[in-house]
């Protein structure tokens, strides 16, 4: 039962080693976009699908896992693989504070609490200039050499989005997932059962931020550079786009959400300039259509939910 339920993510899994090894440099940047994006929106969906909490903050530690490795590298405080180990760590330690204070609101105002966190550590990143270099980021060699040319450093990424996003899905599988689904569902009746929703829910915070954060990291492995722009809270607006678009009640949709993100991107950008109305357009027409997102589209009952709709009849 457990390995059927993960065929479909070996599969993505393997179809992402192989493009990693048989890919070209122009393609291996898209495949790496898609699979650091699809781990941030994964990371973000423990949140938004499986807590039902709305962040728009999560940039605050995908930016922290970034900046944690490209100053440690220009500072010289410590390598490559000390730096990315850390970033985990300090990325989950930053989400632990935030979540402390964000999590006595509720709602559209934790949200933006969130919101807030994202732009005030955005503007740190760009006001102190001795540290971070300001707007103009730090960009330089601060990976070792096999990771820089593009098919080691791609090999890395998916080896490492696979290892995250799996023990992420071991957490959704987990008594913490199902707790969490819970507390979504009706928070006022776990309570009543005597559960601490305060604290499960800054668990999940503090798991999201640890998570966002390496995707941070590989995004500088990718890129090999860190700027102020990873900390927006626009930012953080993209894995909750992708999470919608994919499915977000199903684990793999913002995975789905996110390959169809960046294609889409990649195509409608050489079509017009205007792609976020195209891609406003497109979120519109899977909310309309397909409320579980695309994921849905491999269920039956999505489909016959879709013509109920269309024909404009109560289900049986």
């Amino acid at each position: 039962m457990i390995l059927r339920r993960l065929l479909p993510g070996l599969a993505l899994a393997l179809l992402a080693f192989l493009g990693a090894g048989l890919l070209g440099p122009g393609e291996l940047v898209v495949l790496n976009n898609v699979v650091v994006l699809a781990l941030f929106a994964v990371a973000t969906n423990l949140l938004l699908g499986t807590t039902g909490l709305v962040s728009f903050g999560q940039a605050c530690f995908y930016g922290v896992g970034g900046y944690t490795v490209a100053i440690a590298w220009y500072q010289h405080w410590a390598g490559f693989w000390v730096s990315a180990c850390l970033a985990p760590f300090i990325g989950g330690f930053v989400a632990f504070l935030v979540g402390m204070l964000v999590l006595r609101s509720r709602r559209w105002f934790f949200a933006l609490l969130t919101m807030a966190f994202s732009q005030l550590f955005f503007t740190i990143a760009q006001k102190a200039y001795d540290i971070t270099q300001g707007d103009s980021g730090i960009f330089g060699a601060m990976v070792p050499d096999w990771m820089a040319d593009p098919r080691g450093g791609s090999l890395f990424i998916v080896a490492v989005a696979t290892i995250s996003i799996l023990l992420l899905w071991l957490i959704d599988r987990s008594p913490l997932g199902l707790t969490l689904r819970a507390i979504r569902d009706n928070q006022r009746r776990v309570a009543g059962l005597g559960v601490n929703t305060y604290a499960v829910q800054l668990l999940a915070f503090t798991l999201s931020g640890a998570f966002c954060a390496i995707a941070g990291v590989l995004t500088v492995v990718n890129q090999q550079a860190a700027y102020p722009g990873m900390l927006d809270w626009v930012q953080s607006g993209d894995p909750v786009l992708v999470s919608v678009i994919g499915g977000m009640y199903s684990f793999l949709g913002p995975v789905v959400g996110a390959l169809i993100y960046q294609l889409g991107h990649d195509v409608i950008v050489r079509i017009t300039t205007r792609w976020q109305l195209a891609l406003g357009l497109v979120l519109l027409a899977v909310v309309l259509l397909f409320p579980d997102g695309l994921a849905g589209l491999f269920r039956a009952e999505a489909w016959q939910a879709l013509a109920n709709r269309v024909l404009r009849r109560r289900p049986a």
